[in-house]
């Protein structure tokens, strides 16, 4: 067998949600596909690589391992084992970027633990960042927007220099506004619909209260480089974890695809655009299962970092549509980010002006990830709540993705996960 050996880059995850009870894959018709999105500018061969040499590749490391760590805590809650958990670790970790920078002492020294910065400096750690979304943002083939802003209350002041770095950094976008009143949250709720493209048209049903806001957007939408024909889609069996089975929309083709296996599973590469993003699904044999498939995942990744090979694949990949919302403290808290959630210990002077005292109250985070044989529509908010107090044809390879199975929205050039997760129960 021919094969023509491709290399990938290191792992990065962009933005996390979990299911949360009630959500559910919905099936029909992508309502993002059809959106009129900005021109996106594309980065030429040349820049493109003189950016890659800047991207700090153990902050990639750093936000994947953040990722995998926090979807581990999320499955290991019973409320949300038993479901899809599907997260977007690059939003979470951008919004949380923003409140670091008002920390200091334990509660940084904290926080860079947990999100895998230690021993790293806040310029660097923002000059990283800064690099790496100027990556994502720019060619492809799709539409990649990220988009970040703070809002605070007028009565509270906040340092100029901490307004400062994340206007310059991130491209925050900082708001005065009553965040005890209604008008309040329709102007956030406003701002998230505009972000996303109206893929999540509201963060909060009630005022958010407290004394600041810290949001990051992001939003994908990008066409497969070769789309699945709606007449070949069938409904199959799924089978769910417990071994009974549902009805799903199953999306056929046969190509060549970038594809791995190992002893207990197949991972296949689907890609959008230009190539450069893709749809990475890791499936489980059914020899194995989801959970053993889960804590290899956990545990290490190296497997679907090497090479892949081009294969021809008789590919077979769910319909879906899937839409949920989770709060974040617990799990961030069971990863050792102790201190910025206690009152009494937080300690966010680089933000608060004035002996004012600051905390992380809430940390709420939505995505919607819709699939479909024209591409995959993607967005994701996180708000952190600051509370003060081809290759050679061959005989193609069957893979039906009708059993549990994870996923990633993957960049090819930084290794970035844009959106991961796991997909139990469509």
């Amino acid at each position: 067998m021919r094969k023509i050996k491709i290399l990938t880059g290191l792992c990065l995850l962009i933005g996390l949600t979990a299911c949360a009870p009630g959500s559910e894959i919905q099936w029909g018709e992508p309502q993002g596909i059809v959106h009129k999105q900005p021109k996106v500018k594309e980065l030429s061969a040349q820049e493109r690589k003189e950016v890659l040499t800047k991207i700090d590749t153990g902050m990639v490391e750093a936000q994947n391992d953040f990722g995998l760590r926090l979807h581990q805590a999320l499955s290991n809650n019973p409320e949300y084992s038993n479901g899809n958990l599907i997260i977007s670790p690059y939003s979470i970790t951008q919004a949380l970027a923003l409140a670091y920078n008002g920390t200091a002492g334990g509660t940084a020294a904290e926080m860079s633990d947990v999100l895998g910065w230690k021993g790293m400096s806040v310029a660097d750690i923002n000059d990283g960042n800064r690099q790496l979304r100027s990556l994502l943002e720019n060619g492809g083939g799709v539409v990649l927007n990220v988009a970040n802003s703070v809002w605070h209350t007028e009565d509270i002041e906040m340092k100029k220099s901490y307004l400062q770095t994340v206007k310059d950094s991130y491209r925050a976008e900082v708001k005065e506004a009553d965040l005890l009143h209604v008008d309040a949250m329709d102007a956030i709720n406003q701002w998230v619909n505009d972000k996303t493209s109206g893929m999540i048209p509201s963060i909060y049903d009630k005022p958010p209260g407290g004394v600041a806001v810290l949001i990051n957007a992001i939003y994908f939408n990008g066409g497969w480089m070769d789309e699945f024909d709606p007449a070949n889609t069938v409904d199959e069996e799924f089978t769910l974890s417990d071994g009974t089975t549902q009805k799903t929309p199953m999306m056929k083709r046969e190509g060549p695809y970038s594809y791995k296996e190992g002893k207990s599973w197949q991972a296949v590469r689907i890609p959008y655009g230009d190539g450069r993003m893709h749809m990475l699904v890791i499936l489980p044999k059914e020899s194995s299962s989801m959970d053993e498939l889960q804590q290899q995942l956990w545990k290490d990744t190296s497997a679907w970092k090497g090479d892949f090979s081009h294969e021809t694949i008789q590919l077979g990949l769910p319909k879906f549509k899937v839409e949920q919302t989770f709060e974040l403290p617990d799990a961030l808290q069971s990863l050792g980010m102790m201190k910025a959630f206690n009152r009494n210990e937080a300690d966010f002077s680089a933000m608060a002006a004035g002996g004012e005292k600051f905390w992380i109250d809430k940390v709420k985070h939505k995505t919607v990830v819709d699939v479909s044989e024209k591409g995959t529509v993607a967005a994701a908010i996180t708000a952190v709540g600051i509370e003060s107090g081809a290759a050679q044809p061959t005989e193609p390879i069957a893979m039906n993705i009708n059993r549990p199975f994870f996923f990633a929205i993957e960049d090819r050039d930084t290794g970035a996960w844009l959106f991961m997760g796991s997909v139990l129960k469509p």
